[in-house]
């Protein structure tokens, strides 16, 4: 099963875009309470489950809370999450339909306290995070801190996070929450233990700094470094070899990652907002990518903003790719996961939001849904439907 969803709340170029605060705001409490529900449907032919070739049919129903409340310097908030997963690639890890993979569901929750340094126009937030399903448990740790010149037009900010997975299977056998049992391997290759190792260790560290060029244009440099440790393959991913034999993924048990990320916000008469991204990335694993992503933020009225959205994306391989029936037995490391392979991808999306007008409401609610398509050149295509309904309450001014 593809992992990117388990990461889709984290911090990756977690950006600090803080402005400066009159001291009034500190002394009003208010709570923000945010309900989503995801939905994401995806399908393809080249499941690594299966080699490289076979379906990617996955889909996932995502219904989400959170809530933060603020009260004078200091914020807390807390998110409660669940996926519902059906995938018809890892119900191929068995031969029989029944598979325990074909259904699954992971669970999720975090918690973060913020406080505000006024006086030295700095934002310290610390969090704990925890994910878990059938396959797969990760205790995440993240802090991070920004402060803003006194003119409010330089931010600098930076952020570490520290993810401790777990990759064995069983916790949720029967519906009863149990000690991990094992990992799962393809069925026929279920003879002996390829792993000495069950868990996996990522450390990321961000910096940033943005700064205002003018009344309408904001610019910011953002940089990323990633070190991961452990067992970075997949258990249940099978590699097919050009004599005919078959074994499970392997990867090397270290991986570093490097990006770097320039963000341009352009501020056009008022209603009008680009926000324009160029991010490159390499590895040690061989990959190397460069991202270019835009959208355009249209505020029809004072409650109406439309959003569209473009991204572009090409990727490198990874040394240690190659589709079905190419690798050789000679080799140490081997992949038949596309998500490493030479490939193109677009991106469209589109948002409408509705936001109240008026700001000394006591309570006000407004909502965003959004929808995104994705293509990729090896064939794989997603749509993803999200809709967020934000309620507001604070005390009304005299």
């Amino acid at each position: 099963m593809k992992r990117r969803y388990i990461l889709a709340g984290t911090l990756a170029f977690y950006l600090l875009w803080v402005k400066g605060q009159d001291k009034d705001t500190f002394k009003l409490s208010e709570t923000q309470i945010d309900i989503v529900y995801n939905q994401y449907v995806q399908d393809g032919d080249n499941s690594a489950v299966t080699g490289g070739e076979g379906t990617e049919r996955l889909t996932i129903y995502g219904p989400s809370f959170k809530i933060n409340h603020s009260f004078g310097k200091n914020s807390i908030g807390i998110q409660l999450g669940t996926d519902v997963i059906s995938s018809a690639s890892t119900d191929n890890i068995d031969d029989i339909v029944s598979s325990v993979s074909r259904l699954d569901a992971r669970s999720y929750a975090d918690i973060s306290y913020t406080r505000f340094l006024e006086q030295n126009r700095t934002q310290i937030t610390a969090g704990l995070s925890l994910s878990i399903e059938s396959d797969y448990y990760s205790e995440g740790k993240f802090i991070s801190a920004s402060r803003t010149s006194p003119n409010k037009n330089t931010t600098f900010s930076a952020s570490f996070q520290a993810f401790n997975d777990d990759l064995r299977w069983g916790r949720l056998e029967g519906g009863l929450l149990k000690d991990p049992v094992e990992l799962i391997y393809p069925a026929e290759l279920r003879f002996k233990e390829w792993y000495d190792e069950v868990k996996r260790n990522t450390y990321t560290l961000n910096l940033g700094v943005s700064q205002v060029i003018d009344a309408r244009n904001k610019m910011g440099l953002y940089g990323l470094l990633t070190l991961q440790d452990g067992l970075l393959a997949t258990p249940f991913h099978r590699v097919y070899f050009n004599d005919g034999s078959l074994a499970v993924e392997q990867l090397p048990d270290s991986r570093t990652k490097i990006g770097l990320a320039i963000k341009w916000n352009s501020f056009i008469s008022g209603k009008v907002i680009l926000r324009n991204t160029v991010n490159g990335y390499v590895d040690d694993f061989g990959i190397q990518s460069v991202s270019l992503d835009h959208e355009t933020s249209v505020k029809l009225d004072a409650r109406w903003a439309l959003s569209p959205s473009l991204r572009f994306y090409t990727q490198k391989a990874s040394k240690y790719f190659a589709p079905k029936d190419q690798h050789d037995v000679s080799e140490n490391f081997y992949t038949s996961d596309f998500d490493l392979s030479n490939f193109q991808s677009y991106a469209l999306g589109f948002a409408v939001a509705h936001t109240p007008f008026g700001k000394n409401h006591k309570a006000t609610r407004d909502f965003t849904l959004r929808y995104n398509y994705y293509g990729r050149s090896n064939s794989l295509t997603s749509h993803a439907v999200s809709f967020r309904l934000g309620i507001r309450s604070r005390p009304k001014k005299q």
